[in-house]
């Protein structure tokens, strides 16, 4: 019995034993073995099969319903199977997927044909990817300071200097280029631009005195005053009882501004042949009212044009006579030079000014430039010395003052509209 007992059991643990095995079997499963071969890489998915034409000259005058029927019956009278047409957002041209070669040369064939009163334009298709449209994305732009700080800006440059010349002196520089595109350094000026700003700073170090016929370049870094005005002092103007009011129509009366500011005690609207400037001084009785006029008033319009308000800056105006440290008078100007060529010749200054005969409008051969503060202007007198504008050799020292126009006792001015615009 016992025996029995054993007996009867062992082939159920057998039993069991196999099952086991035979789960174990199935999660250890055995990988298939190795036969050396790679699998293929997979292709790139391709926009279209190669069978795509490009439809161009379509009547964008029309809808996109009324060009995609036109396009679509048009083929179908040429037994062409069309798989899909994509019509370009502008509607001035499509894409269209034909099924097979032989579509595709038939469709060529129709270069010219009339759709919607206009010639069709008919050409292959570029096959493109997906992987390639992927790729293709927009270049960023470049940083405008990042270039500029490895770049250098030539004065006084002959005129018939060559880049040839000039990359003779700056064997380093991986471009040269003038103004305005031009060939050659008409207006005394180029720019070299080198691998990195490291370069570029090492070149101007080294560089100062070189020449070019004899002539002694001014080598500076290009944006070099912008950074400079960004360390100019910038303070705010202490409350005072005149208000600096810009953005004014050059239209504007007293009787405008007098509507905004109520309980203004003068009102001054500078002018020039009887036009407005577009700025006016609104002085106060007290130096609280003015601060009242200020907040109240900074999102006020006048005849419907938004103005800008500001205290006004308090400066007593030059003797008659006296040197003006920010300002230089530039003597020797040829007939061809302009405003702008003066302003150019000049970089960084606040403005720039031609004297001109009042009856024929032409130029006496001289103006004057105006800069931010006198550290500036000191440079840029030492740096235009003995320099040439459109060929004529000019000399440059402090401009004096000529009149004394005084506001109350001072010439009030904003912070920056006023030196800019003033006259």
């Amino acid at each position: 019995m016992g025996k029995g007992t054993t007996t009867k059991k062992t082939p159920s643990k057998v039993v069991k034993n196999d099952i086991a095995d035979t789960s174990v079997t199935i999660k250890q499963k055995r990988k298939a073995e190795s036969t050396g071969e790679t699998s293929p890489p997979k292709k790139s998915k391709l926009i279209n099969d190669g069978y795509c034409v490009f439809v161009g000259n379509l009547n964008n005058s029309r809808t996109f319903d009324e060009i995609n029927s036109s396009l679509e019956k048009f083929f179908m009278k040429q037994s062409l199977l069309v798989q899909d047409i994509r019509l370009d957002k502008s509607r001035k041209h499509a894409f269209m997927d034909l099924a097979s070669n032989m579509d595709l040369t038939k469709a060529l064939s129709l270069d010219g044909e009339m759709i919607l009163g206009q010639p069709l334009t008919m050409a292959k298709a570029k096959v493109k990817t997906v992987d390639y449209v992927k790729k293709k994305v927009k270049a960023p732009k470049p940083d405008k300071k990042a270039k500029d700080a490895k770049c250098l800006f030539l004065k006084n440059v002959p005129y018939n200097a060559t880049k040839r010349d000039i990359r003779e002196v700056f064997p380093k520089a991986i471009k040269i280029r003038f103004p305005d595109g031009a060939n050659g350094p008409d207006r005394g000026i180029a720019f070299l631009e080198f691998k990195n700003e490291a370069v570029a700073s090492k070149m101007r170090a080294i560089k100062q005195g070189a020449k070019i016929q004899d002539r002694l370049l001014i080598i500076d870094s290009v944006g070099i005053v912008s950074n400079k005005n960004k360390h100019v002092d910038t303070k705010e103007v202490p409350p005072n009882t005149t208000l600096f009011v810009s953005n004014l129509p050059f239209k504007v009366k007293e009787i405008n501004i007098k509507k905004v500011y109520k309980k203004a005690a003068t009102i001054t609207i500078p002018n020039k042949d009887g036009k407005a400037k577009g700025y006016a001084f609104v002085e106060f009785a007290s130096v609280a009212d003015a601060q009242q006029a200020l907040n109240t008033t900074k999102k006020a319009t006048v005849l419907k044009r938004p103005i800008r308000v500001e205290f006004s800056e308090m400066r007593v105006r030059p003797a008659i006579g006296e040197v003006e440290p920010k300002k230089l008078i530039v003597r020797g100007l040829s007939n061809d030079t302009t405003t702008e060529t003066l302003q150019g010749a000049f970089e960084g200054c606040l403005s720039a000014r031609l004297a001109t005969d009042k009856v024929t409008g032409e130029s006496k051969g001289f103006g004057f430039v105006e800069y931010e503060n006198e550290e500036m202007c000191t440079a840029a007198k030492e740096a235009m010395e003995d320099s040439e504008i459109n060929g004529s050799k000019v000399s440059v020292c402090y401009a004096r003052s000529k009149s004394k126009k005084e506001f109350g006792g001072a010439l009030a001015t904003g912070s920056k509209q006023n030196r800019t615009r003033s006259s």
